[in-house]
């Protein structure tokens, strides 16, 4: 049998089992339907990570050619990727994230007061998704923005992170990048003046970064900042519940950073970023090299024992807690400060209002091998 089996129906419900018998057998393992080398361990994944000369971001850098609208914040290695990085985050702390969170937490406290007296509800839809898509929409400075369909981009361009092994997925995650792009170039058309759109804009007009570049930048921030984000809540409430002493811990002692960390180490809905390798490389005994892809399991190296002690063990006081969920080094997620917020807002609006919250039935997953996540997670507690 496979070692690496992304899609089976077992590894859908839960990867970890599949993850540490991988990880243990073949840390860097030659995956042939996807032609790439997986690696598990959290060391080697963070070398992948840091060493973007040789595990490129860039497929450019192993003479690959990528179209330029391709190119972004996310697919750049230094130096370019320094210039494009410094104007996102100089527009990125511009923002008034106080203002944000007020905004976040009225939006939750909206969202739960719209489903008093409901026996049950259903967290994603009626939660997580339309409080995620909030704190982007607000980060981006668009409060009208068509959430229905952007959702559903940003979905089909979740699945099409698998074409590899869900060929079908392609055409639609093309389509749904260039009707997200056409959507965000209009919005800068019509010349905003606050959030992350006009600050790029005003990048852009002093020449620091190009319109493409911008628009680039922009599709991949809006993707990244909702989807994950919309999961990460979502699957951090579903441990929280299927650990209810974990759920009685933070009803105690609040939402902090350490466990909002934890949750990233335990429950983080990345579970793999894709490089390529730039040069030959050595790693584990075997020789990677140029122009390989390589899949780089995050997910599996945040419970590698040798780093984590007790890694299937969520523990909302873990420290030292140096996990991979928000990546490491050139790549780290640019928006790393608000998914936490988002989650935070989240998850303390329903401790709140909902201390008796649990689950009502069974979660139902996006048969998804990138970027995992709930695509229904029943619940019950709201009080009458």
């Amino acid at each position: 049998m496979e070692l690496f089996r992304p899609l089976d129906d077992a590894t859908i419900r839960d990867p970890h089992p599949m993850y540490h018998h991988l990880r243990s057998a073949d840390p860097v393992h030659w995956y042939e339907p996807l032609n790439a080398w997986v690696i598990s361990g959290y060391e080697d994944c963070l070398l992948a990570l840091r060493r973007t000369e040789i595990f490129s971001s860039d497929l450019r850098a192993a003479g690959i050619d990528v179209p330029d609208n391709l190119l972004s914040i996310q697919t750049l290695n230094p130096p370019e990727h320094g210039s494009v990085h410094r104007v996102l985050m100089d527009a990125y702390r511009r923002q008034d994230f106080s203002a944000i969170r007020a905004r976040l937490e009225d939006r939750a406290d909206q969202l739960l007061r719209g489903l008093s007296g409901r026996s049950r509800f259903e967290l994603v839809t009626d939660f997580t998704a339309p409080l995620a898509f909030t704190a982007v929409a607000d980060l981006f400075g668009v409060p009208d923005a068509d959430e229905k369909s952007i959702v559903a981009w940003s979905e089909a361009i979740v699945a099409a992170m698998d074409s590899g092994l869900t060929p079908e997925a392609a055409a639609p995650g093309t389509l749904a990048r260039d009707n997200l792009s056409a959507v965000i170039s209009n919005w800068l058309d019509q010349k905003p003046q606050n959030g992350l759109l006009g600050n790029l804009l005003r990048a852009e007009s002093a020449s620091a970064i190009s319109r493409d570049m911008v628009l680039n930048t922009l599709r991949a921030t809006l993707h990244a900042g909702y989807a994950p984000t919309s999961r990460f809540i979502a699957a951090s409430v579903l441990s929280l519940l299927r650990t209810p002493d974990k759920w009685q811990e933070l009803l105690t002692a609040g939402v902090s950073e350490t466990a909002i960390k934890e949750l990233l180490r335990h429950s983080g809905p990345v579970q793999a970023v894709a490089r390529v390798c730039a040069s030959d490389y050595e790693l584990g005994g075997r020789l990677l090299r140029r122009g390989s892809d390589v899949i780089v399991l995050i997910a599996a190296a945040n419970r590698d024992p040798q780093q984590f002690p007790n890694p299937d063990e969520l523990d909302l006081k873990r420290t030292p807690n140096h996990n991979l969920g928000f990546g490491w080094g050139t790549h780290a997620c640019a928006g790393a400060s608000l998914a936490r917020l988002t989650c935070s807002v989240a998850l303390t609006t329903l401790l709140r209002y909902t201390p008796d919250l649990q689950l009502a039935g069974e979660p139902v997953h996006w048969r998804h091998a990138t970027l995992r996540g709930l695509q229904e997670l029943p619940v019950s507690g709201i009080p009458a």
